[in-house]
């Protein structure tokens, strides 16, 4: 991802949704009808999905409607322009009563699976699938309770289980976006070294956040011989702390350097795994 941020941009990212499970499968206790009234499609569901990656602030979103207007005309905006791809898929949604006499309760579960494939280079990202999952019910308060003589099939309650399978769809993929977000670090590039100070192109819309610690490395490229250079190593340089950070661009106070070792204008920067760990503002 380091073009990315030497041409001064943000991550790219196409979704797709494949499908959200059918109401019709015996796991799950409510019919389709109630999914058409609660607008519970693979297109809507898709949708909250963008509007949680969108809450993120330092990727930009697109899928298969997206659509761009220019010399006067609408064009739509594929996934061959984008950085990474993602299809999303529900592996398993299913719902089970619990006897909690008098009463009854329902636990939902969803599994959501991740596919995130590099577009440039067509490779997967990771060794396998992000796989996350969302519960709705095993707390008190959640899940849908049935009163003593209120039979599954009646009219509120179904109601009640369709929205309990869209509160765990949710939890799904806020789990889905937390991954991703903690997967795909956000980076900066070094533009001024003065003593122990560092700026630093990359600010809150990429990602970094006032008090951010960040690992600053250099990046060595190697041409193999079929006219395109590729990253075959980084180096540590140094760490250092943001005290400032802005739209773009950021203020870092260095707090240690790597023996032998200078920061200068091009490096990168990573946000850190104790800052990536920690709470992030969203």
């Amino acid at each position: 991802m380091l073009d990315i941020i030497d041409k001064g941009r943000r991550v790219r990212i196409y979704t797709q949704m494949n499908d959200i499970g059918d109401p019709k499968n015996n796991q799950l206790l409510f019919p389709a009808k109630v999914a058409s009234k609660l607008n519970l499609t693979t297109k809507q569901m898709h949708r909250r999905l963008i509007d949680l990656l969108l809450r993120v602030k330092r990727f930009e979103v697109y899928d298969p409607d997206y659509t761009v207007v220019q010399d006067k005309a609408y064009q739509q905006w594929g996934p061959e322009e984008a950085d990474i791809r993602i299809d999303c898929l529900v592996t398993d949604a299913r719902q089970k009563v619990i006897d909690i006499r008098p009463y009854r309760k329902v636990r939902t579960q969803v599994k959501v699976s991740l596919h995130m494939v590099n577009v440039l280079t067509g490779a997967i990202l990771f060794d396998s699938d992000v796989a996350v999952e969302g519960v709705w019910g095993d707390v008190q308060g959640q899940g849908t309770l049935i009163p003593p003589n209120v039979p599954l099939e009646s009219e509120s309650v179904q109601t009640s289980l369709g929205g309990d399978y869209e509160r765990a769809l949710t939890k799904a993929f806020d789990a889905a976006v937390e991954r991703i977000d903690q997967i795909m670090r956000p980076v900066g590039r070094v533009t001024f070294v003065a003593g122990n100070s560092i700026s630093m192109f990359g600010g809150i819309q990429h990602g970094f956040q006032g008090g951010d610690e960040i690992v600053v490395f250099r990046a060595h490229r190697k041409d193999m011989g079929d006219g395109y250079e590729r990253l075959i190593g980084v180096q540590p340089i140094a760490r250092a702390r943001c005290d400032g950070v802005g739209s773009d661009l950021s203020q870092c106070t260095v707090l240690r350097i790597e023996p032998s070792q200078q920061p200068m204008d091009g490096d990168y920067a990573v946000l850190t795994d104790e800052s990536a760990r920690g709470m992030r503002n969203r």
